[in-house]
C-alpha cells in the first residue's frame, strides 16, 4: 500500500522490498525506516545540486536492490520454530511409550491407548497454538477467565468433582481432568488483563477479588489444593514481574502467601506426607511404604539396572514414580541419560524466556516456565527419596490424564509461538546505505 505523501519511486520501492517480508505486522515500520534513510540520501544528493527526480534515484541506488533488501529483511524478521524444544518432547514421549511397553501396571491396554491418544493429540494441539500468533490471545483474556469460572461453577453445581479431581467425561476413555486445564487458563487469562488498559486502572480490592480470592474459592471448592498452590506460585512470579507501584503490588503478595498457607492447613494429607517422607519407618506399610520401596529399587538396581519388564510391585510406576522405574529397570546410567536431557530441556526454556522482550509473551512465559520446571524438576527428586509425595507426573515422559497432558502440550506451544514471533516485534533493523 502505497503513501500518497511518499515520493512515487520512494513508495513503489517500498512496495518491492515489502513483497519479500512475510511478518506483515512489521510492514508499516519496515516502510517508515527505509523512508527516512532514503530522504536523508535524497536530501544529500540535492545538497550536491541534484534534481529532486534524479537524488530519489540515486538514493535507491544506494540503499540496494529491493530483492536483496527484502530478502534480509525476511530473514530477520521471518517467525522462527525452536525446533530444539520440540525434539526434546518428541524424546520424552518416545522413552516414556517405548518403557510403558515393559512397565507392569493394571490396566495396562487402556492405559497405553490413553498414553497414545494424549501424544497424538498433544502433539496436534502444540503444533496449533505454536504456529497461531499468540498476541491474538491478548483481547480474550477477560473472556478465557469467564470461560474457567464458567466450568467451575458447571462442575459445582453438578457435583462433578471425584478423589479430588475435577472431571467430565469423555467417551470410552473415561475422565477428563480439568484441575490442571484450570490452573494455566486462570495464569493465561490474568497475564492478559494485567496489560489490559481497563484493569491498571482498578482499585486494588477488585485485583485482589478476581486474581486471588476467585481461583482460591473455586479451586478450593473442588479440592484442587494442588493446583491452587501451584496457580498461587505462578501468580506470585508473575507479579514479581510486572511493573506496577509497590504499594499495589503487596496486598496482593500478602494475600497469595495467606492463600498459599490456609491451602496447606486445609489439605490434612500435606503434614502426613512431610512426616511420612522425614520418617518412613514410622509407618512401613502406610505412608512410608512408598518412599521405603522407591529406596530399595534404587538401591538395588545398580548401574545397567534390572532389564526390561522388571518386575515391581510398587504403585504409579507408570506415573507419579515413572522416574524410580526407569532407574529399576535401566539402571543409573539411563537415571542420568534423563536427568541430563531434562536439564537441558528446562535449560533452553530458561533461555526463551531471556530473548522474548514483548511485555504480553513475557507475561505470558514467565509464569509458565516456573512452573514447567516444578512439574520436571519435583516428580525426579521425589523419585528418588529427595522430596515428599506430590501428585505430580513428569510432562510427556510419564503417563498422565488425558486433560493434565493436553494442558502440559498447550502451555509449551504457547511458549513456543512467543519465541516464533519474537523477531517479529519490537524496533526493526537499521539498514546503512552503501
Amino acid at each position: 500500500m502505497k503513501q500518497t505523501n511518499t515520493h512515487p519511486l520512494i513508495a513503489d520501492y517500498l512496495d518491492q522490498v515489502c513483497r519479500h517480508v512475510r511478518a506483515t505486522e512489521m510492514h508499516r515500520r519496515i516502510r517508515d525506516e527505509l523512508e527516512s534513510h532514503l530522504l536523508e540520501l535524497m536530501d544529500e544528493q540535492m545538497d550536491e545540486g541534484l534534481g529532486e527526480e534524479e537524488a530519489v534515484r540515486q538514493a535507491i541506488l544506494q540503499m540496494g536492490d529491493s530483492a536483496v533488501v527484502g530478502k534480509q529483511l525476511h530473514q530477520i524478521y521471518k517467525p522462527k520454530v525452536e525446533w530444539r524444544l520440540l525434539v526434546y518432547v518428541v524424546a520424552f514421549l518416545a522413552v516414556g511409550l517405548l518403557t510403558m511397553y515393559g512397565t507392569p501396571v493394571n490396566f495396562f491396554e487402556e492405559k497405553l491407548d490413553k498414553y497414545w491418544l494424549s501424544a497424538l493429540l498433544g502433539i496436534g494441539v502444540m503444533l496449533v497454538v505454536a504456529f497461531t500468533d499468540y498476541r491474538k490471545l491478548l483481547p480474550y483474556s477477560l473472556h478465557v477467565y469467564v470461560l474457567t469460572v464458567g466450568v467451575f461453577l458447571f462442575v459445582i453445581w453438578y457435583e462433578y468433582t471425584v478423589y479430588e479431581r475435577v472431571i467430565v467425561h469423555f467417551n470410552r476413555f473415561g475422565i477428563f481432568d480439568f484441575g490442571t486445564i484450570s490452573m494455566y487458563l486462570f495464569l493465561i487469562s490474568v497475564a492478559g488483563m494485567l496489560l489490559t488498559r481497563s484493569w491498571r486502572f482498578r482499585s486494588t480490592a477488585s485485583k485482589l477479588i478476581v486474581f486471588v480470592f476467585l481461583p482460591t474459592i473455586f479451586l478450593l471448592m473442588t479440592q484442587q489444593y494442588l493446583n491452587l498452590k501451584l496457580y498461587l506460585f505462578g501468580f506470585v512470579v508473575l507479579l514479581m514481574y510486572t511493573k506496577t507501584v509497590k504499594k499495589e503490588k503487596l496486598p496482593l503478595f500478602i494475600t497469595s502467601a495467606g492463600a498459599y498457607v490456609a491451602t496447606e492447613l486445609l489439605d490434612y494429607h500435606t503434614f502426613n506426607m512431610l512426616m511420612d517422607w522425614m520418617q518412613p519407618m514410622k509407618d512401613p506399610e502406610g505412608g512410608g511404604y512408598y518412599y521405603l520401596v522407591a529406596m530399595d529399587a534404587i538401591r538395588s538396581a545398580g548401574f545397567w539396572g534390572k532389564g526390561f519388564g522388571a518386575p515391581l510391585q510398587f504403585p504409579l510406576i507408570d506415573s507419579d514414580f515413572k522416574f524410580t522405574y526407569l532407574i529399576h529397570s535401566y539402571g543409573w546410567s539411563a537415571g542420568l541419560v534423563i536427568l541430563f536431557f531434562v536439564t537441558l530441556f528446562m535449560m533452553r526454556l530458561a533461555r526463551v524466556v531471556g530473548e522474548v522482550d514483548e511485555p504480553y509473551g513475557k507475561h505470558l512465559i514467565v509464569s509458565i516456565v516456573p512452573l514447567f520446571s516444578v512439574y520436571f524438576l519435583w516428580p525426579l527428586l521425589m523419585s528418588t527419596g529427595m522430596l515428599p509425595f506430590a501428585d505430580l507426573e513428569i510432562p510427556f515422559l510419564s503417563y498422565s490424564r488425558i486433560g493434565t497432558a493436553l494442558a502440559h502440550f498447550a502451555v509449551l506451544g504457547l511458549v513456543l509461538s512467543v519465541h516464533r514471533h519474537r523477531n517479529s516485534i519490537g524496533k526493526p533493523h537499521t539498514f546503512v546505505a552503501k
